[in-house]
């Protein structure tokens, strides 16, 4: 069961975040026997951070590049940094929760790891710059969830040895990373010639026994237990319950190396596994649900039921999330993890958009819709006792990075009460967002976030638009078919309408295939004629990003996809280039002209003179349109889309795993909340007045606790959080 939609917004944010008496009181007694005050006894407690697909806070907060390799070296070559200020930030809620985590305070058992997204730089595991494969595949994710289980043995060598040695060193984990992927699942053989299957069990049983061996040289400090927190988004989220499956493999008796060892928190936002195959395979060819569904490889485990080593947990579900290559992957685990839909779309909950992006959340970090649910999961967090640092005590520029502002909090406060205490419903989230869609299929281009986008995504939404408007055409003449003549001697759509209406409901429309359940109360919602509360469109004109618009199955996403591109272009025979690849290289020759024209001094043109700024710290690249689709699509999305996106459309509802049935006959197991539809509201009785209930509670500082309670706290927050 997926839980309602907080009703308020967290704001002010140091209200939100100062725990009452009652939680403080809480937070004490979950972390009394956690901690220790003595040199002998150091409990463990390592923060586990799993950043998505495409995230990685060096290059998102700090503004590291990375070369394109050397041709012969294979070395990226060197290239500038790019300076960010804060309201250029774009790192993810895990990386900003990793920042947040007890740091320098090893000596007394506090360890904490990140693992860079997917498809970005991990050089510890051999991955030295962004990868397509990692992108679009997860390609890299096996090895961090073993570097990860490798930094927690290093986190027990390292306290027993009194913060000196490490059992391996960064490379050494990065090597074994990479040789697990090779070595587990074969056979390994002894000196008479017997043969066994290499486990994953029997492969950390070597490392295992070594920390043992030297634990047994050194009985102090005493080490009473390991608690782990473990954090993660997208796929790094997959990654994240993997490892905590993969964790709990190792015990023996509830123990790590002979330590009582338990994931107290596990934190995820917008599970993705997509790894393998994708689910969207299944969605467009006739292939089975239960081959193509996007849980290849470790992503298997992500759909048994969590381990009992898991204690509690949360995950912040995207409720506007549409495409049909980011199926969510649930927990379904009664009541250990709480799963809750925060609406926007899949990095509006995880974060990894700057202020800006696409027009939204313009100005600053406190505008971006993804500060919400950050600090419902640093609260939950916190509440369940997890090391993260209190918000007071957070230098300034952290404060800064989750904040929320008061136009984002009223535009959050004006869409929950729209959703009429049905935040819990799929259906009412998306009713909201098809009566937006609607609304703005005329006057999109003349709001205030299309006006602040880039080019580029001005053309994204521009091409988006226009193929949900042939959408609407398409799904008119599918519900129409029951009462339409079967002597149909034409097709509906030509081929150029191909262009212009996503791929699924163009063939549907062409092979008469009526609206599906979905469809049908899908297109209902857009037709709906009530409008919207202005505040409630706020909340989706300047907040809520356009993720099919911006998810490319074709061209190039990162700064670093297009200096790579421009690169190799550049390397051709300009007499042969044509379509797009003569674009690339005539701005990349424009841009290399107007730099060494700026360097001798000389006096730059307008147009040379933003190709040199940009060039500085970035790559100057043509406009990306649906019509060069044919030269940036590979044969392999072809039966997806016919332009540069993905082609399920804004009509099509997201997948939820895990399913249950047979082949082609599979359901998602939240399958009834899912075709749940919103009841009719009803009239609220008067609260009744309930007398003063007084609670006892666990105080270690009277005097703190004392200003805790004369402090304003906002209403409601929390109500929807009470981990106990």
């Amino acid at each position: 069961m997926i839980s309602k939609t907080p009703i308020s917004a967290p704001f002010p944010v140091d209200n939100f975040l100062l725990p009452s008496i009652k939680e403080q009181s809480k937070i004490s007694m979950i972390t009394c026997d956690k901690s220790s005050d003595t040199k002998c006894s150091i409990p463990i407690r390592v923060g586990l951070f799993f950043d998505g697909t495409n995230n990685n806070l060096e290059r998102d907060r700090d503004g590291k590049r990375i070369g394109v390799p050397d041709s012969k070296t294979k070395i990226p070559v060197f290239i500038k940094n790019k300076p960010l200020k804060l309201e250029e930030y774009s790192h993810s809620n895990v990386a900003r929760l990793f920042f947040a985590f007890a740091q320098n305070k090893e000596g007394s058992g506090y360890f904490r790891n990140y693992m860079a997204g997917v498809g970005t730089p991990f050089p510890e595991i051999g991955e030295l710059t962004e990868s397509d494969d990692g992108k679009a595949f997860a390609k890299g994710g096996q090895p961090r969830i073993i570097w990860a289980l490798l930094q927690v043995l290093n986190a027990i060598h390292l306290t027993a040895d009194g913060l000196k040695t490490p059992l391996y060193k960064p490379e050494e984990i990065g090597k074994y990373a990479q040789d697990y992927d090779e070595e587990v699942g074969k056979s390994d053989g002894d000196v008479y010639g017997n043969r066994q299957q290499i486990t994953h069990v029997s492969w950390f049983a070597k490392h295992i026994a070594k920390l043992e061996k030297a634990r047994e040289t050194r009985p102090k400090p005493l080490i009473p237990s390991v608690t782990l927190d473990v954090f993660g988004f997208s796929r790094g989220a997959a990654q994240a319950v993997a490892f905590c499956h993969l964790f709990n493999d190792l015990l023996v008796e509830n123990k790590l190396a002979g330590i009582p060892a338990t994931i107290n928190f596990l934190g995820l936002f917008d599970t993705v596994a997509t790894v393998g195959v994708s689910a969207s395979v299944a969605r467009t060819l006739p292939v089975p649900d239960g081959f193509a569904d996007g849980h290849f490889s470790w992503a298997k485990r992500i759909l048994d039921p969590l381990p009992a080593c898991v204690n509690k947990g949360l995950h912040c579900i995207a409720a506007h999330e549409q495409r049909m290559n980011f199926p969510v992957t649930g927990l379904a685990t009664g009541n250990k993890i709480i799963e809750m839909y925060f609406p926007g779309v899949h990095s509006d909950v995880g974060g990894g958009y700057a202020p800006g992006e696409q027009g939204k959340g313009r100005g600053a970090q406190a505008a971006m819709l993804s500060q919400i649910p950050l600090a419902y999961m640093y609260k939950a967090a916190r509440l369940q006792g997890v090391p993260l640092q209190p918000f007071s005590e957070l230098e300034t520029r952290l404060q800064d990075e989750f904040q929320v502002d008061l136009n984002l909090a009223s535009a959050w406060n004006a869409y929950t009460k729209a959703l009429d205490d049905e935040g819990g419903l799929l259906l009412k989230h998306m009713e909201l967002y098809l009566r937006w869609r609607a609304a703005r299929m005329e006057s999109l281009e003349q709001i205030a976030s299309f006006k602040a986008a880039d080019p580029q995504a001005q053309q994204d939404l521009q091409d988006s638009n226009r193929m949900l408007a042939g959408d609407v055409r398409a799904m008119k003449f599918r519900s129409k078919l029951n009462s339409m003549s079967k002597d149909m001697n034409s097709l509906p759509f030509s081929q150029a309408d191909a262009v212009n209406i996503s791929q699924w409901q163009y063939l549907r429309a062409q092979k008469s295939v009526p609206l599906n359940k979905w469809e049908q109360w899908a297109l209902s919602a857009y037709n709906t004629a009530e409008a919207l509360p202005d505040d409630v469109m706020r909340f989706f004109d300047d907040y809520v990003h356009d993720s099919l618009a911006g998810f490319y199955l074709a061209g190039e996403v990162t700064e670093y996809d297009k200096r790579a591109k421009a690169s190799k272009v550049m390397k051709e025979n300009p007499g042969t280039l044509k379509g797009f690849d003569k674009k690339v290289f005539d701005i990349t020759s424009k841009a290399q002209v107007a730099q060494k024209k700026k360097e001798r001094g000389e006096i730059l043109n307008q147009e040379e003179e933003n190709l040199a700024n940009e060039a500085e710290y970035g790559t100057p690249y043509p406009i990306m349109t649906d019509t060069d689709s044919a030269d940036l699509r590979n044969a392999m999305i072809l039966t997806q889309t016919s332009t540069r996106r993905e082609g399920g459309g804004y009509f099509m509802r997201r997948g939820y795993y895990p399913h249950e049935g047979f082949l082609f006959f599979r359901r998602s197991k939240y399958e009834n909340q899912l075709q749940r539809t919103p009841r009719v509201p009803k009239t609220s009785k008067a609260d009744k007045k309930d007398s003063p209930v007084f609670d006892m509670v666990w105080s270690e500082d009277m005097a703190t606790d004392l200003r805790i309670a004369d402090a304003r706290q906002f209403n409601g927050y929390g109500a929807n959080l009470a981990i106990v």
